[in-house]
Order: structure tokens, then sequence, then C-alpha cells
């Protein structure tokens, strides 16, 4: 309920429910505040694209001024008269992509092949993008010598091998990192090892760790799998045991094989697995069991089973899983398109020496 107060007393003559609406002034520095936080406002408005505007009233402005001052329904702002974009010229729509959004059911377009894809002038994202092409002017002659150089080149001159490594940092968090993890050290999942990536930062290659097997490796991709039981289905579950036995202790060290497939070290206690292990894994793994890349072979992927270096765990009941089940494993491709030449080149130069990487071996012709 309002009450009236007696005139000149302080307040605007109301009360309400015992509280005066008095006429006292703000807080000085309350009102700095207010003033300034008008004044950033207008200048902001007069800066930077800000006001709405009818499109209508935008094209009737536009055609008096000669000038856009509007642009797609809100002011252009006079950062647009002082910055130019000196780097970024900007983007133009070609009929091959106008094409493809029509295709995709896109029918209302009104574009046409030369339009400009973006606002000219200044705008947030246009300045990101001319410090962007301003940064890709910086490494343009770096860049035209990775083109021209091998992955060996570059990893020979400490320059062109530090600014590879950097500018794979993106490409290999865009492309690799999601499987082998953002330093390359992979993901070893012990719960779930179907979903296990190798690691990149150790000395174990399968398909071969020098550069030129690397690229191949990221163009092509890869694909490899272990048949359940090796391929023999004779297997019974006490010879799986055996055998995921006899490889735990070929990693521990605790048996050894030589070339020829016999037992220098645990002929005691792993003969009859050994002897399971040459008729069945032998064929991919070799005799010695240390893989088809450290015995020249570098299409296989069959991995060194000495080495205490595990894809999919290396515990008893794993071991014996894979043995049991099999795996399959595969590594998508890069090229065709994905990535063009000098990126998988740059790649291959990260992973080679994430991992210290290989010489390439003296092949026989």
């Amino acid at each position: 309920m309002s009450d009236h107060n007696a005139p000149n007393d302080g307040s605007t003559g109301h009360e309400w429910d015992g509280i005066r609406e008095l006429t006292n002034k703000p807080p000085t520095w309350w009102a700095w505040g207010f003033y300034a936080g008008l004044t950033f406002v207008t200048c902001y408005y007069i800066i930077y694209p800000s006001t709405p505007m009818n499109n209508k009233v935008q094209e009737v402005v536009n055609g008096v001024t000669g000038m856009e001052v509007f642009v797609h329904g809100h002011t252009k702002g006079i950062m647009a008269l002082v910055n130019d974009n000196p780097y970024y010229q900007g983007e133009k729509w070609t009929q091959d992509e106008i094409n493809d959004l029509k295709a995709k059911g896109h029918d209302e377009l009104t574009i046409k092949a030369g339009d400009m894809k973006y606002l000219d002038g200044w705008t947030a994202i246009n300045e990101m993008r001319d410090d962007v092409a301003e940064i890709e002017a910086i490494r343009a002659d770096s860049m035209a010598r990775l083109e021209t150089m091998t992955a060996d080149e570059i990893i020979a001159d400490e320059q062109m091998r530090e600014f590879a490594l950097g500018r794979s940092r993106v490409l290999f968090g865009d492309n690799c990192a999601a499987c082998h993890g953002s330093g390359g050290q992979g993901n070893l999942n012990a719960a779930h090892p179907e979903n296990s990536f190798p690691n990149l930062t150790d000395d174990d290659w399968l398909f071969g760790g020098w550069t030129a097997k690397i690229i191949e490796t990221i163009t092509d991709g890869r694909e490899a799998a272990m048949p359940p039981k090796g391929g023999n289905e004779d297997l019974t579950s006490a010879d799986v045991d055996s055998l995921a036995k006899f490889v735990l202790a070929l990693s521990a060290g605790d048996a050894e094989l030589n070339a020829d497939g016999e037992l220098v070290k645990g002929g005691a206690s792993f003969a009859g697995a050994n002897d399971l292990f040459q008729e069945t894994c032998a064929g991919c793994h070799q005799a010695n069991a240390k893989g088809s890349n450290k015995n020249g072979d570098f299409d296989t992927g069959a991995v060194n089973l000495t080495d205490g270096i595990w894809r999919f765990g290396g515990s008893l009941a794993t071991v014996t899983q894979t043995i049991t089940n099999g795996r399959t494993a595969q590594m998508p491709t890069f090229g065709g398109g994905k990535l063009d030449a000098t990126s998988i080149k740059i790649l291959a130069v990260r992973v080679h020496e994430l991992g210290g990487g290989e010489k390439e071996p003296m092949l026989d012709e």
C-alpha cells in the first residue's frame, strides 16, 4: 500500500509498506563506471560490426552511400576502413563447391562461382586468417625446401628437422593421437585388449622403421591378422596353455631359441612347448620367435615374442586369449588425398624420431 510523505523530505513522496523511495544521487564511483561503460559500448558499436539492421534498410543505405556501410544485416564498423587484410586476401566459391552443396539439398543458394566466401575487411575471423596467413608467409621458404627434400635429408639437417617436428605437432594431433596418444605412447587397454594401439616411442618395428617404410605405412595403412590357434585347429586347451606359458618365458628371458629353433635356454622345461611352437607359430614369428621384421620380412608384421613389448597385454590370461581367438589389427590409409605427400613426409620424420628409427637394411638383389 502506498502513502504520501511530506514534501522536501528527500524522498519522491511515496512510501510502500514502510519503505520510502528516496531521491539520493548514486555514488560517484558508480556514476563514473556507468559513463565509462556507456562510452565503451558506443565506441564498440562504431568500431566493430555490431548493430543489427533490417536487410531492406541495409540495401537502401548501401545504395545511397555507394559503399557497404551495412553487411549481412549489421553495421560493418570503421575497422573495415582501417584494415583491408594485407595477408588474407579472401577465399572464393568454386563451381564444384557450389555443385556439392546443391547435391546435398541446398537448392536455395544464390551464390555463384567467384563470390567471396567471407566478409571482406575486418572481422574477428578475418583477423585470425590474417595472422595465420602472415605466419604461413614466413614459413613459405622452409615449406618449399621440405617439399624438395627426402625424409632422410630433413633428419640430417638440424634446422629443417626442428622445423618439420614443429609442423608435425598439429598433424600428429589431428591424425594420429586419437589411437597412439598425444605423445605417441600408445594405449594398452588391459580390460579390452582389442582397443589397444601400438606404442610409437619404443624401437619395436613390425614393418620396418626406416623413413621409406614409415612413409609407406602412413600412406597405405596396414592390416595384420593372427588366426585363432595360429591356424592349427588341432590344438587342445592344454596345448594353448603350454604355448602361452612358453611365450611368456621367451619374453621374460627364461627360455631362448637359436636361429634354427633349438632351445638354448629352458630346454628341460619347454621342449614340448617348443615343438608346438615350431609346428604352429614359427611360420610367422620365425623359428627364433623374434618376429618377421628381425628376420628380414618387412611385410608380414609378425611380432617379436622375445622383447617383452606387448600390443594386447602380457598376462597369462591375455596371451591365452590371443592364441585361442587370434587377433586382427588395422591402421587406416592416409594417402589418396587425405594427406598430401609433404604432410606424410613430415609425420614420417616425427614417427622416426619418436622411436629412434631404423637404418634401411642392405637387401640382396
